[in-house]
């Protein structure tokens, strides 16, 4: 077996939110996640509980259109959860969640690895990791906004 010498890029943001970790943890969920981030949409394949839980799949619309695949490789209650989003002919990211309780909340640790299948699609990867960032800010901003008031931001981008 050869090494393989596919694109590889990640980045990992620091969310501090206003909840214990039992309240954050299960807002990162397919179906639950439509409750604080407005415009969501997953259309849920398989749950045998209808929400997330290990082995979940289900899809949301691409960037460039199609759809994104989605699987929940790992859920562990109040402390992490990983899903494995394939978007078939372009890459795949493993984004994994890791939540440890703080001071006056929740400290959550959101890491993003995509690993490109198409390698000339380089550009279009590397412009999606470079918005990363303020993506991961942007829904921190709406997470805990939600924490706070229960309310979603519509209409926030």
């Amino acid at each position: 077996m050869s090494a393989s010498a596919s694109l590889r890029l990640s980045h990992t943001h620091v969310m501090h939110l206003p909840s214990p970790p039992e309240t954050v943890f299960p807002l990162l969920c397919p179906i639950r996640e439509a409750e604080w981030l407005d415009g969501w949409e997953a259309r849920m394949v398989h749950s045998v509980s209808g929400l997330a839980e290990p082995g979940c799949v289900f899809t949301t619309p691409g960037l460039a259109g199609g759809e994104w695949v989605w699987v929940i490789s790992r859920h562990d209650p109040a402390e992490a959860v990983q899903f494995v989003v394939l978007a078939p002919g372009s890459h795949v990211t493993v984004l994994d969640i890791r939540l440890e309780a703080e001071a006056g909340g929740t400290r959550a640790s959101w890491t993003y690895a995509l690993t490109a299948l198409d390698p000339g699609q380089g550009a279009f990867h590397r412009g999606y990791m470079a918005a990363t960032p303020q993506r991961l800010v942007d829904l921190e901003a709406k997470l805990a906004h939600f924490l706070h008031s229960g309310e979603c931001l519509k209409g926030a981008s």
